[in-house]
C-alpha cells in the first residue's frame, strides 16, 4: 500500500460533523484501519482544553478518540494459563464480570505493554490494548487450547469520567448501577443496543465505559449524549485525554514512557540522555509493584525481585516552580542562545504522536536522581506538572529537585519542582468514591 491509497474517513465509532473542526487527528490509540482499509479521524480538541479537562472534575466526560482498539475476542481457559505464564499477574482468583490489569515485562524488567484482560463467561474474554494472544501463545511454543480473533474494528468503548458519569450512564442504560465495584463490568442496554459498562477510569475520578459493537456505536453515543445534557457532558478530544493520565496520576505507556522492545523505533526527546536506564520502566519504576505477584515463574521476576531488594525507584508528581517556569518560557524567547519553546499545554509532538516521548532529567545539583515526563499545566489547580520516576530517597512529599528543561547540546535550564506523592489529584479517586453520596436513579 502507499500513501496514495490511504483513505480517511470519519469515524463510525462516534458521529461528529467534520466541518465543524479544523483539527482533526488519528485514534490516540494509534492507527489502525477499519474493515475496508479506510483510516478514521475524530477531533483534537471540540472546544477547548481546558474545558474538556475540567470536565472529569465538574460534571462528566465522552471520550472515543481511542477507536478502533486492540481488541481480540478469545474462547478457552487456557488463556489465563497463557498470561499467567508471560505477566506478572495470575488468575486464579478471576471470577466471571472481572477486568484486571494486566502488565508483561521483558527478561530485564522493563514493560513491554500493559492493558486489560476482561472476563466475560467461564470460556470467554476480551483482551484490550494487549498484543493477539494466539501470536503470544506462538512465541512460547505452547498449546494453550484457545482460540483468538481480531476484533478492533468491530467494537467499540466510550469513556466517561466526572462526577456526574455514574447518573448518566444509569440513566441511558436505565439500570441502578451504584453496586457496580471497581474494574467490574454488568450487561445492559442502552438504546435498545446491547453493551456492557465496566467501573474504571483514566482521570482518576470517578468513572465508567460503555462497551458494545460497531454498528450501534452512533446510536448508543447519541443516546448518551442526549441524557448527558443535564448533567454536563462535554465531548472531549485528543488533547485533553492524553493530559487526563498525568492529572489522574495513571501512568501511560508511549505518554510517559516508551514500550520496552517495541517492534517500532520511538523518538525519545527532552533532556534526558536517550540511552539512559531511565528511559524504559520496571513496574517498581511505574510504582505498581503492588500488582507483582511473585508466586509464579514469569519472565523479568528476578529483575523485579532485586529491584524490590536493593535500593530503587518510586513514581512521584512534580509540581514545577512557577517562577522557574516563566523564566524558561522567557529563555525561549532570547534571540541570541534561546532554549527549546515550552508548550504550555503539554509536550506533544503533533508529528510523531505516540511515537514520540518527551522525558526530562531530574536532578539533585549534579547527581541525575529520576525522568519526569508527562508535563501538562493543570487548568484545575493551575500548576504546571509532571510524573517521575525517582530514586526511594527522593519519594519524599514536599522533597525539591530540579528538572533540566532543553535540548542536550543547546540552551539547557533548571526548574525546581517539588515532590507530591501519588496520588495527585486527593478528592474524588474513583477506586473510594462513595456512590452512596449521588442519589439512587428514578426512572420515568
Amino acid at each position: 500500500m502507499t500513501t496514495s491509497d490511504i483513505k480517511i474517513t470519519t469515524s463510525p465509532f462516534m458521529p461528529f460533523d467534520p466541518l465543524k473542526y479544523a483539527a482533526q487527528c488519528g485514534p490516540e490509540g494509534g492507527w489502525r484501519p477499519l474493515d475496508d482499509g479506510s483510516f478514521p479521524v475524530y477531533p483534537f480538541e471540540f472546544t477547548n482544553w481546558v474545558d474538556e479537562e475540567l470536565s472529569w472534575y465538574d460534571n462528566c466526560y465522552i471520550h472515543a478518540g481511542l477507536n478502533p482498539f486492540l481488541f481480540y475476542d478469545v474462547h478457552g481457559k487456557g488463556l489465563l494459563d497463557l498470561f499467567t505464564d508471560i505477566s506478572v499477574n495470575t488468575f486464579k482468583k478471576f471470577p466471571v464480570g472481572k477486568c484486571r490489569h494486566t502488565i508483561l515485562c521483558n527478561n530485564d524488567g522493563k514493560v513491554m505493554v500493559d492493558g486489560i484482560l476482561v472476563r466475560r463467561s467461564e470460556e470467554d474474554f476480551i483482551t484490550m490494548c494487549l498484543p493477539d494472544p494466539a501470536m503470544l501463545a506462538q512465541m512460547t511454543g505452547k498449546d494453550y487450547g484457545f482460540t483468538s480473533k481480531d476484533t478492533c474494528a468491530k467494537r467499540f468503548f466510550f469513556q466517561l469520567c466526572g462526577p456526574r458519569s455514574l447518573e448518566v450512564v444509569e440513566q441511558a442504560t436505565k439500570t441502578d448501577l451504584h453496586d457496580l465495584e471497581f474494574m467490574y463490568l454488568r450487561d445492559a442496554q442502552i438504546a435498545g443496543k446491547d453493551v456492557f459498562i465496566l467501573r474504571t477510569s483514566m482521570a482518576g475520578t470517578l468513572g465508567y465505559e460503555v462497551h458494545g459493537m460497531v454498528e450501534d456505536a452512533h446510536e448508543v453515543y447519541n443516546c448518551l449524549m442526549e441524557v448527558g445534557k443535564e448533567y454536563g457532558i462535554t465531548e472531549l478530544g485528543r488533547h485533553a485525554y492524553r493530559n487526563a493520565h498525568t492529572e489522574g496520576s495513571i501512568p501511560q505507556v508511549n505518554t510517559h514512557w516508551p514500550a520496552a522492545d517495541f517492534p517500532f523505533p520511538i523518538k525519545v526527546t527532552g533532556s534526558l540522555d536517550p540511552e539512559s536506564g531511565l528511559v524504559y520502566r520496571s513496574p517498581v519504576d511505574l510504582g505498581w509493584e503492588g500488582m507483582v505477584n511473585f508466586g509464579h515463574e514469569f519472565p523479568g521476576k528476578a529483575a523485579i525481585q532485586a529491584e524490590l531488594d536493593g535500593h530503587h525507584n518510586s513514581m512521584v508528581t512534580l509540581v514545577w516552580d512557577k517562577a522557574d517556569v516563566m523564566a524558561a518560557v522567557e529563555a525561549s524567547m532570547d534571540p541570541v542562545n534561546p532554549t527549546d519553546v515550552m508548550d504550555m499545554v503539554e509536550d506533544y509532538d503533533p508529528v510523531g504522536g505516540n511515537m514520540t516521548v518527551h522525558i526530562d532529567g531530574v536532578y539533585d545539583g549534579d547527581k541525575l536522581v529520576g525522568a519526569a515526563s508527562g508535563r501538562m499545566l493543570s487548568p484545575k489547580t493551575r500548576e504546571m506538572i509532571s510524573l517521575a520516576t525517582v530514586d526511594m530517597d527522593y519519594a519524599e512529599q514536599g522533597k525539591v529537585v530540579e528538572v533540566l528543561w532543553g535540548t542536550p547540546g543547546k540552551r539547557q535550564v533548571r526548574i525546581k519542582a517539588t515532590v507530591d506523592l501519588f496520588p495527585y489529584i486527593k478528592e474524588g479517586r474513583n477506586l473510594g468514591f462513595d456512590v452512596e453520596s449521588i442519589p439512587h436513579p428514578v426512572f420515568g
